[in-house]
């Protein structure tokens, strides 16, 4: 498949796009493997973030991990997708929101916003770009979230929409590009299309490489240790955050120069609720025009980007339900 990045972005300014995937990339189906769980890998950057964070005067609550989807050519088997910034804590690999927790207002539903303030996306019409307003995009992501209550016939949380107050509702941008953390106003922030330079935090080259990214956020005691008020081994979650890649072409359900905002955005929602990256992948190298990636299984949680795919399969509805079935 093809989709197109850009070589430069600014108002006034001609935007030049050059193809992704110079190769024909198919996808494959392949045998599972014995573990489908990627490992997380620890990040200094997140570690130093985090430190910032806590300058700022958020002493409650800590950065836990960075999860991010790339490009097949953004993909390295030998690096995890999932970054966490404490290498010695292991309720940081996993936090999950604990229902009716009283830090959250005691809800037994999640509530989620779409951040209207942060950059709008792009979409290649084949003869230029053209910027997608917020009518046209929000609606996807609202059907992203809504597919996980919807669509995993199990006892998970509503999706409880808030309307954007108009303020700075999110974190992790401001303490990347050194400004205030904003307040959060929901449990689940989707931060909008922000600067491709934000990604260059997570992987070097990453303004080319990602699409897009969910950062977790977790509560800390008085002593800055991640909290665990359920008992079920995972750090609590106070809010999570999603952000979108700029640089990149979009449309709603995505097409051969356009990445899907349905497939990732439910990807990143799957975060959101809770879910790792799952299945193993692998690229084979048949020549400078054939390249092929294999998944094992495949999934909207697979961790690489090659084609649009937004309807959840059964692997996703299992890890759904293995964290919520048990919610009321």
């Amino acid at each position: 498949m093809k989709l197109h990045k850009f070589a430069s972005i600014a108002v006034g300014v001609s935007l030049l796009t050059t193809s992704l995937f110079p190769a024909t990339v198919t996808v494959a189906q392949s045998a599972p493997f014995e573990s489908e769980s990627e490992i997380p890998r620890y990040s200094p950057e997140l570690a130093m973030l985090q430190k910032q964070l806590a300058a700022s005067g958020m002493t409650n609550v800590g950065i836990a991990r960075a999860e991010y989807i790339t490009t097949a050519a953004g993909f390295d088997p030998a690096t995890s997708q999932t970054i966490i910034a404490n290498d010695r804590q292991p309720l940081f690999s996993s936090p999950q929101f604990v229902e009716n927790d009283p830090r959250r207002g005691g809800r037994s539903s999640l509530t989620y916003v779409v951040d209207q303030s942060d950059g709008g996306a792009f979409t290649w019409t084949g003869t230029g770009l053209v910027l997608l307003p917020n009518s046209a995009t929000e609606p996807v992501v609202d059907k992203s979230m809504a597919t996980w209550h919807l669509d995993t016939h199990c006892n998970g949380p509503a999706a409880e929409k808030i309307i954007d107050s108009g303020g700075n509702i999110d974190v992790f941008d401001d303490v990347v590009f050194g400004r205030p953390p904003g307040t959060p106003t929901a449990d689940i922030t989707h931060g909008g299309w922000i600067s491709s330079r934000f990604f260059e935090w997570f992987q070097p080259g990453g303004s080319r490489l990602i699409l897009a990214i969910t950062i977790s956020f977790i509560f800390l005691d008085e002593s800055g240790n991640p909290t665990d008020i359920d008992q079920n081994g995972h750090a609590d979650t106070a809010f999570v955050e999603s952000y979108y890649n700029r640089l990149f072409a979009w449309a709603p359900s995505g097409n051969q120069d356009n990445l899907a905002i349905e497939s990732i955005a439910t990807h990143e929602s799957g975060h959101a609720f809770g879910l790792d990256h799952f299945g193993r992948i692998f690229l084979t190298k048949n020549g400078p025009t054939d390249d092929e990636i294999h998944y094992a299984p495949r999934a909207v949680m697979n961790a690489v980007y090659v084609s649009p795919f937004p309807e959840l399969t059964g692997t996703d509805r299992s890890s759904f339900c293995r964290i919520w079935a048990n919610s009321r």
